[in-house]
């Protein structure tokens, strides 16, 4: 059993070292620290991730980019990317998490900060896949340290407060982006990771900040391949990880859409000015923080009630956001457009937890960092990495509001995988550790 926890409101670590079971009581003062530092991790994490997304204008001026030039921005950062959670999360099965999270913190910070100098496409897109190959250790790695601390039920709650990062990061990217603009964004959010990344080192996590399999003794490198394949095979051969994973990848390529791209359209097809479209932008910043809030508290309570509780929450938020992001497309700007657009933020979010707290839930401890890796690989590699080039791609041939159809669509694909995933839960209980 994973992290039991006592009467005291303390956590029971518990890591499977040997067939030994070694259990390190935490403060729960101590745990809401580290929840915390993973969290700003994470908002680097997303600020650098989308720092370019409001500066295309100052990029055009610099650099004379088009949209397609544009939108390979962020299709390289998910390249480079996306295999990269794969190997980061395999890692961080068999040494210790903490320093391959700070590793990466390392990489990311430094390549970012680098960006400053970019004098051309070419250098500016193998900055960003730098910083997308470091940034690659930070949600796999969170999300296995999160789910060793924090008991079952309160598991989708846990990783929604992670995902905080990625909103306050996200939205602080943007604005950053918009407001400085190239060069200074990149010295902004560059050079702070550094001292997380020295702050994440000096964690004294105890038993689970290890890998599980780190103090078994020697694993020869014929061993280490034969287990990493078994587990990857374990993987794939269930049912509701496979349909997790595809809703997922739908769900993230409707989002890179938006994310890339809602900046440009809110100023281009709607014509907001700046202050119009940063105010838009702000309150669905306050609209997705309670969508990934209330989609962690609705998975663990639907949890509770029915074995796929985890992925009917998701369905349900993405099944109420196509028809908000229609409104969104073809309303004109006023009220009935900002209504539509903040509850679709509020909606759109809820998958958050619940997905990441069910890839956990369906595997033992010594595959949860490479099942979280292999998940996030497949959602950002096929999702995100090519969504913001495709609708740049269609924008540039028909127009963005014609192009945001495509996305919109996607989410209709996702939620049907995520009910096609109730039949591998149904009757059903999740792996307990």
């Amino acid at each position: 059993m994973r992290a039991p926890w006592s009467s005291s409101g303390h956590a029971l670590v518990s890591g499977h070292l040997a067939g030994t079971v070694l259990r390190v009581r935490t403060k729960t003062s101590a745990l809401w620290y580290v929840l915390g530092l993973l969290a700003l991790a994470n908002f680097l994490h997303y600020a650098n991730r989308n720092v370019v997304v409001t500066m295309y204008d100052d990029l055009r001026r610099t650099f004379d980019f088009d949209n397609g030039e544009l939108g390979l921005l962020t299709t390289v950062f998910m390249i480079a990317h996306a295999p990269a959670t794969v190997f980061f999360g395999w890692l961080s099965d068999r040494v210790s998490r903490q320093r391959v999270l700070a590793a990466g913190l390392l990489v990311w910070s430094v390549s970012a900060t680098l960006t400053a100098l970019a004098d051309g496409l070419l250098s500016m897109l193998a900055l960003r896949a730098l910083v997308g190959l470091g940034a690659a250790a930070c949600v796999p790695v969170a999300n296995a340290l999160i789910c060793d601390f924090v008991p079952p039920e309160r598991k989708a709650r846990a990783v929604a407060v992670f995902n905080l990062g990625l909103f306050f990061g996200g939205a602080a990217g943007t604005v950053v982006g918009k407001k400085l603009g190239f060069p200074p964004a990149f010295l902004v959010l560059g050079i702070p990771g550094l001292a997380v990344a020295v702050l994440v080192l000096r964690l004294r996590l105890g038993v689970s900040a290890l890998g599980p399999l780190e103090g078994q003794g020697p694993v020869s490198e014929v061993e280490g391949r034969q287990r990493s394949k078994g587990a990857i095979r374990f993987l794939l051969g269930i049912s509701t990880y496979r349909w997790t994973v595809a809703g997922a990848v739908f769900m993230a390529f409707s989002a890179g859409g938006y994310v890339a791209w809602f900046f440009d359209f809110l100023q281009g097809s709607k014509g907001a000015d700046e202050n119009e479209a940063l105010f838009i932008l702000g309150v669905s910043l306050v609209t997705g923080l309670g969508g990934v809030l209330a989609g962690g508290w609705v998975g663990d309570r639907l949890l509770l009630r029915i074995p796929h509780g985890r992925q009917a929450a998701a369905a349900i938020g993405i099944a109420a956001s196509v028809p908000l992001a229609l409104a969104v497309i073809f309303l004109p700007l006023g009220a009935g457009f900002y209504v539509a657009a903040w509850l679709l933020m509020f909606t759109i979010n809820w998958y958050h937890g619940p997905l990441v707290a069910l890839v956990d839930d369906l595997v033992p401890s010594e595959e949860a960092g490479l099942a979280q890796g292999l998940y996030i690989a497949a959602m950002h590699l096929c999702g995100t990495a090519p969504a913001s080039s495709v609708v740049g791609w269609l924008a540039e041939r028909h127009s963005l509001w014609a192009a945001l159809l495509l996305p919109t669509s996607t989410m209709v694909l996702a939620a049907l995988c995520f009910v096609a995933s109730f039949a591998g839960t149904k009757g059903a209980s999740v792996v307990q550790r």
